[in-house]
C-alpha cells in the first residue's frame, strides 16, 4: 500500500473500543478506506475490505489490501459474517448493501472519522456546515501555528483523520461532512461548529431532514464545559440548533449577539464578556465577500474559544491568502476577470458567488446531486448577465433559471469559456462557480478547477502574444 502519512508504532487508543483481534470490515477502499485498513490492521485488528472497484480498476496489488483482496470489485453483505464493526468511508451511501444490512442487522457501524478521532489525544475543534469548511478549517489551521501549536488540519479537507494516530499534534482541526456525522455515535469536538445549512448532498441523504439531522449529530456529544459555534443569522441553524448540551456562542457580522463575534466599525470584535473586543481591522482581511467575513468571524470565534490568543488569531488572519478553487481570481484578459470557484458544489455556494453589484457572466452546471435550483432565480436574475451551462445538470438549469435570465447551453467547459470570452465587456468578470459536482465531466471539483485555470491561462498567453505581434 502507498504510504501516505506515516503513522507511529505508538498507538493510543484514548476514545474507542479495543480492536485487538476485532474481525472489523472496511467499507471503501479509497484515500480514506486505505488510512483506515492501515490503522486497524496496526492497532491488532483483523481486517476486510470490501470496495465497488476491483483491484485493477483501483491501481492496488493484491497484496496492498488487509485479508483477502476477493471482496474488491463487489459488495455483498456475506463479508459481515463474524464481524465486530464496519468503518464506512464517507462516500458510502446508505443505499450500499453492505451497509444497509450492517445497519439493519445492529452491527456496530463508525465512520472512518470516528475511527480516527479514538486516537487522538488533543483539543479538537470540528466544523462543518454546507459551505465553507475547508476556508474555516484551514484558517483556524493558520491562526493554531501563528500561536505557535503543532496543528493538525484534516477530515473533509482531503487528510484522512485515521492518518494522524501516532503523530504530536496539540491542536486537531477537523473539516466533518454529513457523510462522516451520519455514523458518528461517540464523535466529540471541544469546539464544534456548523457555518450554515442549506440542501445539499439529496442524492446521498434521502432528503433534507436526514441531511440536517447528520449536521446535527456533531453536537449530540458535547458537554456544558464545550462550545457551541452557530451561523446567527442562519435561519435553518438558529431554529434546529436551538437546544444543545454545550454552551451556545454565535458569529455574524450584526447586531452584537449575546456571546460570539461579530463586525463593528469594519473590524473583528468579540463579545464574551461585559466588554467589547475589537481586535482586527477587515481592511486586511484579503478574502471578498459576506461569505469569506462570515468564515473569519467563525473561524476567529473557535480559535479564541480553544484558547489561542488574540494576537495568534490576529496574525493569522493576516498570513492567510485563501484557497484554491474558492473564488480564485485567475487572471484578468481585456479587462474581464476570469474567477475559479469550482469548489461550488451545490446551490447555497452558487448563490454566495454571485454579486448584484458585479456584472457577471456565469459558467455554471454539473450533476445536481437532486437539488433545487429555482429558488436562486432572484440572485441569478440580479447577479448574472448570461448563463453558460454544462454538464449533466444543464437542461435543469436551464429550465430553472430561463424565465428569468439568458441561458447558453455550452455542453462542456471549453465552449463555455470561449462563448463567455466572445461576450464578455471590459468591466465585468466571468465566474466559474457550478453549484454542481463535477464527476459528469471530472474526478473532482480540483481537476475541474485546474482546467478552467489551463484554459484561461492559455487565453491569456495567446493575448499577451498577439499584443507583442
Amino acid at each position: 500500500m502507498k504510504e501516505e502519512v506515516g503513522i507511529s508504532a505508538k498507538l493510543v487508543n484514548e476514545r474507542g473500543p479495543s480492536l485487538n483481534e476485532a474481525v472489523v470490515v472496511v467499507l471503501g477502499f479509497g484515500r480514506s478506506g486505505r488510512s483506515a485498513s492501515r490503522l486497524l490492521a496496526e492497532a491488532g485488528a483483523r481486517v476486510r475490505v470490501t470496495d465497488a472497484s476491483s483491484v485493477a480498476e483501483l491501481g492496488v496489488a493484491p497484496g496492498d489490501i488487509p485479508g483477502s483482496p476477493e471482496w474488491m470489485g463487489r459488495e455483498h453483505p456475506s463479508i459481515l459474517a463474524g464481524a465486530d464493526l464496519v468503518v464506512a468511508s464517507p462516500g458510502v451511501p446508505p443505499t450500499n448493501p453492505v451497509l444497509a444490512r450492517a445497519l439493519e442487522s445492529g452491527l456496530p457501524v463508525r465512520s472512518e472519522l470516528e475511527l480516527g478521532w479514538w486516537f487522538t489525544n488533543g483539543p479538537v475543534i470540528g466544523i462543518t456546515g454546507t459551505n465553507g469548511k475547508t476556508t474555516t478549517s484551514e484558517l483556524v489551521g493558520e491562526m493554531g501555528r501563528a500561536a505557535g501549536r503543532s496543528v493538525a488540519v484534516a477530515g473533509n479537507v482531503g487528510r484522512p483523520v485515521s492518518s494522524l494516530s501516532g503523530a504530536d499534534h496539540d491542536l486537531f482541526v477537523l473539516e466533518v461532512s454529513s457523510f462522516q456525522l451520519f455514523l458518528c455515535e461517540d464523535f466529540r469536538p471541544h469546539v464544534g461548529a456548523i457555518l450554515n445549512l442549506a440542501p445539499d448532498h439529496l442524492d446521498w441523504h434521502p432528503d433534507f431532514e436526514h441531511y440536517a439531522n447528520s449536521k446535527k449529530r456533531m453536537f449530540d456529544r458535547q458537554l456544558p464545559e464545550d462550545a457551541a459555534v452557530l451561523n446567527g443569522t442562519d435561519p435553518e441553524v438558529t431554529s434546529r440548533f436551538d437546544r444543545l448540551p454545550a454552551e451556545r456562542f454565535f458569529f455574524q457580522e450584526s447586531p452584537a449577539p449575546e456571546r460570539g463575534a461579530f463586525i463593528r466599525d469594519e473590524r473583528l470584535t468579540f463579545h464574551l464578556g461585559n466588554e467589547l473586543e475589537s481586535i482586527f481591522p477587515l481592511s486586511e482581511w484579503r478574502l471578498t465577500g459576506r461569505h469569506n467575513r462570515e468564515n473569519l468571524l467563525a473561524a476567529a470565534l473557535c480559535a479564541r474559544l480553544i484558547g489561542l490568543s488574540d494576537e495568534a488569531i490576529v496574525a493569522g488572519a493576516r498570513r492567510f491568502r485563501g484557497l484554491p478553487h474558492r473564488m480564485e481570481v485567475v487572471a484578468t484578459i481585456d479587462g474581464v476577470t476570469w474567477i475559479n470557484d469550482s469548489k461550488s458544489t451545490n446551490p447555497a455556494s452558487l448563490e454566495k458567488a454571485l454579486d448584484p453589484e458585479v456584472p457577471t457572466l456565469l459558467v455554471a452546471g454539473g450533476i445536481t446531486k437532486g437539488c433545487d435550483f429555482r429558488p436562486l432565480r432572484d440572485a441569478v436574475a440580479a447577479g448574472a448577465r448570461v448563463i453558460y451551462l454544462i454538464g449533466e445538470g444543464a437542461a435543469g438549469l436551464a429550465e430553472a433559471w430561463q424565465p428569468v435570465a439568458e441561458t447558453v447551453r455550452a455542453g462542456d467547459l471549453e465552449t463555455a469559456i470561449d462563448l463567455a470570452a466572445e461576450k464578455a465587456r471590459e468591466g465585468e468578470r466571468v465566474l466559474f462557480s457550478p453549484g454542481c459536482a463535477s464527476f459528469d465531466q471530472f474526478e473532482h471539483y480540483a481537476e475541474r478547477g485546474d482546467r478552467f485555470r489551463e484554459l484561461v491561462r492559455e487565453r491569456e498567453t495567446t493575448r499577451h502574444t498577439e499584443g507583442r505581434e
